[in-house]
C-alpha cells in the first residue's frame, strides 16, 4: 500500500473515550479515502460505524499494569516514580506500535494531551519512516498534570517546558478554539495552527416520540432503580407515576406512553406529568467540580418542592472518572422531593439517544487551561438540546448566553437558571427553554463532516486546509 495513502491515528488513552479521534478517523477514511492504522489503548468500545470499518486497523497498547500484572504493587510506590516508570514504558510499547506494527504512512495524526512522551516519540518515528506530523491540540497537557499534582511542583515545570519546546515539532498543528491558537502563536512560537472546532456528527439529531419510546423502554430498569430515599422519580418507592409498575413496560415509561387512538392505532405522547430530563456527561475529574450541581439540584428542590408549576427533575450524569464512587455516595445520602439522579454508562450508540431525550443538558467542565470546550456540549447542541454550562475564559466560543444556552458561574446562579427554565414545563409553547431548543439547533447546523472538509481535508490531501 502507498504510503501517502495511510494516515496513524495516535491516541495514548482510550480510543472509546476520544470522540473527535474518532470522528478524525472516520472522516479520514470516508472523506479523504485513506487507510487508517489507529494506535490507542483499548477499554471502551468505539463506535460501530469505526469498529466495522474495513479500512480501520486498530492496534491496541499494553497498559503497564498489563505488562507488571500482580508482580508490582504500583499503588504502593510514590506517584512521581510511577509516573516516570510508566512514561518510560509509554516510549517502549508507542515506538514499537509505530516502527513495527504500523506500515508507512503518509501523516501521523497525534491527540495532545498527552504530550508525554507522544511529542518525542512520534516526532522520531515521523523522521524515520519519513511522514508528516501532525498535532491535534486539545488542551495543554502540564495543566492537567498541575490538578493532580501543584501548579509550583517541579515535575510540572518540567512538563510545561517539554511540551512547550517540542510542541513547536509539528508539521500541521490543529486546535479547539480561537483562543488556543492565539496562545499557541503569541506564547508558544507555534505558528499557523488551524482551528478545527468540534461539531456534532450526524448521529446526534432529535428523535421522534416512537425513537424516545424504544430507549425509555430499554433503559426502563436505570431509569427505575432508587439512588435516594423516597425517590420521587422510581415507580416502586413512592414516585408520582407508582402505578407503571403494574402497567406493561412497553406500554408507559416515566415519560412517554402508547395512546390509542379513534382509528384504532396508537400513537407515542409524552406522560403529562413526565419530569424534566436534565442529562450530564462528566470524567468526574478536578476540572468539573460536580459539587455546583448537587447544591444547584438541593437548591431548585428547596425553592419549588411545594409549587405544582414546576416538574420533578431527573438528573441522568453518564460517565467514568475517578471520583464517580465519591459522589455516588453523596448523591445516595441527600434527601429530595423533588429531585432524583441515575448515572448511567452507555454504549456509543445509546448515548446520542439519551442526549436527544433530554429537556436540558448541564456542562460543569471548566478548563484546566482556560483554552478548550466541552465536547458535551457539542452534542447536546447536535440533538437541539441547550445547555446550562459553567462560565469561564473562552466558553462562549460555543455557549451564547441567552441564546443557545446561558451560563453560571455558581451553584445558586444554576438553581436560579433550572428554576426559570422549568416553570409551567411542558405547558407553554413558546417558553424560555423553547427558545433555547431553537438556539441550540441552529448552532449544530454545521456538522464535523463540514468543519472536518473545510480545515482537515487540505491537509490529509496534500494542501493546508483553511480555518475560520
Amino acid at each position: 500500500m502507498a504510503r501517502d495513502s495511510s494516515v496513524a491515528v495516535v491516541v495514548l488513552g482510550d480510543l472509546g473515550r476520544s470522540p473527535r479521534m474518532q470522528y478524525h478517523t472516520l472522516s479520514l477514511v470516508e472523506q479523504a479515502g485513506k487507510e487508517v492504522h489507529v494506535v490507542a489503548y483499548g477499554g471502551t468500545q468505539p463506535h460501530a460505524s469505526l469498529v466495522h470499518n474495513s479500512r480501520v486497523h486498530l492496534h491496541a497498547l499494553p497498559t503497564l499494569v498489563d505488562f507488571v500484572g500482580g508482580l508490582v504493587p504500583l499503588e504502593r510506590l510514590p506517584k512521581p516514580l510511577v509516573m516516570i516508570v510508566k512514561a518510560l514504558f509509554q516510549v517502549f510499547v508507542l515506538l514499537y506500535a509505530l516502527l513495527v506494527r504500523v506500515p508507512g504512512v503518509g501523516f501521523v495524526l497525534l491527540q495532545t494531551p498527552p504530550c508525554i512522551p507522544t511529542f518525542a516519540v512520534c516526532k522520531l518515528a515521523c523522521l524515520l519512516k519519513r511522514s508528516e506530523l501532525v498535532i491535534d491540540w486539545h488542551n495543554f497537557g502540564y495543566t492537567l498534570l498541575a490538578l493532580n499534582l501543584s501548579q509550583d511542583h517541579p515535575l510540572v515545570s518540567i512538563a510545561e517546558s517539554y511540551e512547550r519546546l517540542l510542541g513547536k515539532l509539528g508539521d500541521y498543528h490543529l486546535c479547539v478554539t480561537r483562543a488556543m491558537r492565539k496562545e499557541l502563536e503569541t506564547n508558544w512560537g507555534v505558528m499557523k495552527a488551524q482551528v478545527l472546532y468540534d461539531r456534532p456528527p450526524q448521529f446526534f439529531q432529535p428523535l421522534s416520540y416512537s425513537e424516545l419510546h424504544s430507549l425509555f423502554v430499554k433503559l426502563s430498569k436505570d431509569f427505575a432503580e432508587p439512588m435516594h430515599v423516597r425517590d420521587c422519580c422510581c415507580t416502586d418507592n413512592g414516585g408520582a407515576n407508582g402505578s407503571l409498575s403494574t402497567r406493561s413496560a412497553s406500554a408507559r415509561t416515566l415519560f412517554t406512553e402508547k395512546q390509542r387512538e379513534a382509528s384504532g392505532g396508537t400513537s407515542i405522547v409524552q406522560v403529562a406529568d413526565r419530569p424534566a430530563l436534565v442529562v450530564s456527561s462528566t470524567s468526574w475529574t478536578p476540572d468539573e467540580d460536580f459539587g455546583i450541581l448537587l447544591e444547584a439540584a438541593k437548591l431548585y428542590d428547596e425553592l419549588t418542592h411545594d409549587l405544582k408549576s414546576y416538574p420533578r427533575l431527573l438528573f441522568v450524569i453518564t460517565g467514568k472518572g475517578p471520583m464517580k464512587e465519591e459522589y455516588r455516595k453523596k448523591m445516595a445520602s441527600m434527601e429530595f422531593k423533588k429531585v432524583a439522579f441515575r448515572l448511567m454508562w452507555l454504549s456509543a450508540e445509546d448515548y446520542p439517544r439519551l442526549v436527544s431525550a433530554a429537556d436540558l443538558g448541564v456542562s460543569l467542565h471548566i478548563s484546566s487551561s482556560g483554552f478548550d470546550l466541552p465536547m458535551k456540549v457539542v452534542d447536546m447542541f447536535g440533538c437541539g438540546v441547550p445547555v446550562c454550562s459553567a462560565n469561564y475564559s473562552c466558553v462562549e466560543e460555543l455557549v451564547q448566553n441567552n441564546r443557545n444556552g446561558m451560563l453560571f458561574n455558581d451553584a445558586e446562579e444554576l438553581a436560579q437558571q433550572l428554576k426559570a427554565l422549568f416553570h409551567n414545563f411542558g405547558r407553554e409553547k413558546n417558553s424560555r427553554l423553547q427558545k433555547l431548543k431553537a438556539g441550540a439547533m441552529a448552532s449544530s447546523k454545521r456538522r464535523w463532516t463540514d468543519e472536518w472538509a473545510k480545515v482537515g481535508l487540505g491537509i490529509f490531501a496534500g494542501g493546508k486546509g483553511k480555518d475560520e
